[in-house]
């Protein structure tokens, strides 16, 4: 009976044991991310086959798609997006950032930030030149769109540094005032003038203390005799001048 009962003892259950179903998990794992491995880098499923370009306003969408267009028919999952990015932003001057984004299942999106112009600058061949507060040119145009300040400045015979303050000007100009300013010009670093519409010309000086200059000539401005005076000076914000005469 003893002898029996030891027998029964020694005897295992029944089933799987743990190091089997650890390996056969394992197994099935394995399997899934090999299939699924499969699915998104060599199936025929998710691969690229529409580009779509977003947020193009005066670039042209076509230079876009030939630029990325070579993409068609990749993993949408092994694509280098950061590749595409600097190509795309090294070969545009219009724009200053890009977002390559994927579409899932099958297409790829390139959202562009176009770099904004503040201002036009006379062409020597006619027409203007579309800047950035950097100066950099954007494109050139037959005149200055809505919005944007004609920026004159003769940069053969004014000051170095003419136009970059103009730029700076422009550039730190509040709201109220951009609106109604139609041209720019600046013979030094600190003698910026600004033209407004239907309004003044206004002695801005260097680019200093922008807000202040703005809030006093905003502040004068609201006086109808200084709306139709000929020249606002603000170029000292704390002791302002109005002349009836250029």
């Amino acid at each position: 009976m003893a002898d029996l009962t030891g027998r029964l003892t020694r005897r295992r259950p029944l089933g799987w044991r743990p190091g089997r179903r650890a390996a056969l998990g394992a197994l099935v794992l394995a399997v899934l991310l090999a299939a699924l491995l499969w699915v998104a880098l060599a199936s025929p499923w998710l691969r690229v086959q529409e580009v779509r370009v977003a947020g193009a306003g005066r670039t042209d969408p076509a230079r876009v798609l030939a630029l990325v267009g070579d993409a068609r028919g990749d993993a949408l999952a092994a694509l280098d997006t950061g590749a595409l990015t600097q190509r795309v932003e090294s070969a545009l001057p219009l724009v200053e950032s890009v977002d390559v984004q994927r579409s899932w299942p099958t297409a790829l999106v390139v959202r562009l930030h176009e770099r904004q112009a503040v201002a036009a600058v006379p062409s020597t061949s006619g027409g203007v030149d579309l800047v950035d507060a950097e100066g950099r040119v954007l494109q050139h145009a037959d005149a200055a769109p809505a919005g944007v300040p004609l920026l004159s400045v003769d940069v053969d015979a004014a000051r170095p540094g003419a136009l970059r303050a103009a730029l700076e000007v422009n550039g730190s100009l509040a709201s109220g005032v951009r609106s109604r300013v139609v041209s720019i010009t600046a013979d030094s670093p600190d003698s910026v003038r600004l033209q407004l519409a239907e309004g003044p010309q206004v002695v801005w000086g260097d680019a200093g203390r922008p807000e202040r200059k703005a809030q006093v000539l905003l502040r004068l401005l609201q006086e109808p005799e200084v709306a139709e005076a000929a020249v606002v000076d603000v170029s000292a914000p704390d002791a302002p001048a109005v002349r009836s005469a250029v």
